[in-house]
């Protein structure tokens, strides 16, 4: 019985994917993750008994994940009035590709500055370009307005600069782009700054393909697969510490060993599900649990914690975090998105699917409505958000998403002010 709900669990998050895919919503990536994360590994530990939690534990976790998704599809379909995106949609004028191109150097200028600042200031912190570390990172973390706090939402933005160039065929942007992404990646360490490379290459696929057949099932399957493997690779890296250790530490062979060995034992993100399962085994009896905090934190988003008058919960990921290390500070557990909800509401939380699909209608409406030039921009900033979230960090991805947002149509007007100006005077 067990084996048999995993199977389900798995297919009826494949049917939320292929839903996703057919109406070419970026919702897609929230779902694909998910189904890497959790649909496909859960059903392989309840077909081949590699789980260290009870039957019942297992059975739970595949009927609410089961519920979750009916409820999702149900409430998607009810609700949702967006049509299927077509690629002839952004077809441009003459004058819509120019301003798309000066768009895009606008964004592309933005975050080549932004990352050469980032990287000045790792570089200093600890004493020399190939002594950053992750940990150097994490100590620049700083206030709430610090450079290192509002670096994130800048960064996504302005990084969205290669699905626009992917659309106008711009190869040096494109180029440029990700070999300035790379450097950034490699110096911070941060694993999730590497999403927009993979967000533009796989969305502007997606939307250049109309049929879903076996070739596009297979190249989406081999992105997904060299995705994986650079995330955990991006991983070993980290763990090495600065650059010099890691080249004294391994070279090719050594270091794919350790980057397999990662995925052999689910060490990392394909080893996050292992959390919902705790929580199940233990009835959420841990602090703060099945009280919302997630949403109430993401309803009170625009405002700081310490400025809310104690309406605004501390991060739940930290709670998470206690319930599996009790005597740790600071740190901070993401246990999929369907971890995280069951976590904020117990089993009961599976209505919560209702919640999801109204936002990610909501989603795509907001993205429908904007213009053409910053169309794409808003898919990889949301697209972005939608895989973060699905991993468990639900608070991280929405609170960058809504800053990105608002940034974004904040440079697109001050780019509008600049242009008309600039054509008056001409």
């Amino acid at each position: 019985m067990v084996g048999l709900l995993g199977i389900i669990q798995f297919i009826i998050i494949t049917i939320n994917c292929i839903y996703e895919l057919k109406k070419k919503s970026n919702a897609v990536f929230l779902w694909a993750v998910l189904l890497i994360m959790f649909g496909i590994p859960h059903m392989l530990s309840t077909l081949m008994g590699t789980y260290n939690y009870t039957i019942s534990t297992m059975k739970e976790a595949s009927i609410f994940v089961i519920l979750f998704n009916i409820v999702y599809w149900l409430v998607r379909n009810i609700f949702n009035n967006t049509k299927n995106i077509k690629e002839d949609k952004l077809q441009l004028l003459e004058y819509e590709h120019k301003e798309m191109c000066n768009f895009m150097y606008v964004l592309f200028a933005i975050m080549a500055v932004t990352v050469f600042i980032r990287i000045v200031f790792l570089s200093k912190q600890a004493g020399g370009l190939f002594n950053t570390s992750w940990e150097t990172m994490r100590q620049t973390t700083g206030g709430y307005f610090s450079f290192a706090q509002i670096f994130t939402p800048i960064f996504f933005v302005s990084s969205s600069c290669i699905l626009l160039a992917i659309k106008l065929k711009d190869k040096k942007i494109i180029i440029c782009s990700i070999i300035i992404i790379l450097i950034e990646v490699l110096i911070s360490r941060n694993r999730i700054e590497i999403l927009p490379t993979f967000v533009a290459i796989i969305y502007a696929y997606i939307l250049k393909e109309n049929k879903i057949g076996l070739k596009k099932i297979f190249i989406l399957g081999c992105i997904g697969i060299i995705s994986i493997y650079c995330i955990y690779a991006l991983r070993v890296f980290r763990h090495s510490g600065s650059v010099r250790n890691f080249i004294d530490m391994y070279n090719l062979k050594t270091f794919n060993l350790k980057v397999f060995d990662y995925l052999e034992n689910d060490d990392g993100e394909l080893g996050l599900r292992k959390y919902m399962y705790y929580f199940i085994e233990n009835d959420n009896n841990f602090q703060n649990f099945g009280k919302g905090h997630t949403y109430l934190r993401m309803a009170f988003v625009l405002i700081p914690t310490k400025w809310s008058f104690g309406l605004k919960p501390d991060d739940f990921a930290i709670s998470m975090g206690k319930a599996i290390l009790p005597n740790s500070t600071g740190f901070s557990m993401h246990p999929t998105l369907f971890g995280d909800v069951y976590a904020n509401f117990g089993f009961y939380g599976f209505l919560w699917g209702a919640f999801w699909a109204i936002f990610v209608n909501t989603i795509d409406r907001i993205i429908e409505k904007r213009n053409k030039i910053i169309y794409l921009p808003l898919v990889s900033i949301f697209s972005i958000s939608y895989i973060i979230e699905a991993r468990g960090s639900v608070y991280n991805g929405f609170v960058w998403s809504v800053y990105g947002y608002l940034l974004l149509i904040a440079i697109y007007i001050v780019f509008k002010v600049v242009k008309n100006s600039v054509s008056k005077n001409n």
